[in-house]
């Protein structure tokens, strides 16, 4: 099935070609599952272990997605990805361009990030939802929105206790 044509290379996209390899449909399934706030920094920051003449497999795509959740809980990881992405970013656009090669990175910034990251969140629990959020269902709690996310990842065949990310 084409699902179109790429935005970065303009080849077209075809969901039976990205499904046919199992670490590739497995990835597929974990980024589905995580919602688009921590999905897109995720990818990005896959993006930064690719090396410069190769492609990065699906397997060690998969391996390292796997990696960065059990690394820190939700509200923190997005902040370090974003920072980590942003700041290795940079560098390149300086000429530094090396791919990433382990986490160290990511958990040196999150080092740094974690106690701002959760400010917010924290600040977020004690306000009233406003009534568009409650039409959302925004208002529900983290351990709410936890356990739907689970009941999510089994309906589609996923173990959710693989991804589970320490709180």
């Amino acid at each position: 099935m084409k699902l179109g044509r790429c935005p970065v290379c303009h080849s077209h996209l075809h969901l039976d070609a990205l499904i046919q390899d199992d670490a590739g449909s497995e990835l597929l399934g974990l980024l589905s599952g995580l919602g688009r706030p921590l999905a897109r920094p995720l990818v990005q920051y896959l993006g930064l272990f690719r090396p410069a003449k190769s492609d990065l497999s699906n397997t060690r795509a998969l391996k390292l997605a796997q990696e960065t959740l059990a690394i820190a809980d939700r509200d923190s990881l997005v902040a370090a990805l974003q920072d980590t992405v942003r700041s290795l970013h940079e560098k390149r656009q300086r000429g530094e361009n090396h791919p990433l090669k382990n986490h160290n990175y990511l958990k040196q910034v999150l080092a740094s990030v974690a106690p701002d990251a959760r400010k917010p969140a924290a600040e977020a629990e004690n306000r009233r939802p406003t009534v568009t959020e409650k039409k959302q269902g925004i208002d529900e709690s983290p351990e709410e929105a936890q356990r739907k996310w689970e009941a999510d990842m089994r309906r589609r065949g996923i173990d959710p206790s693989q991804y589970k990310v320490n709180k």
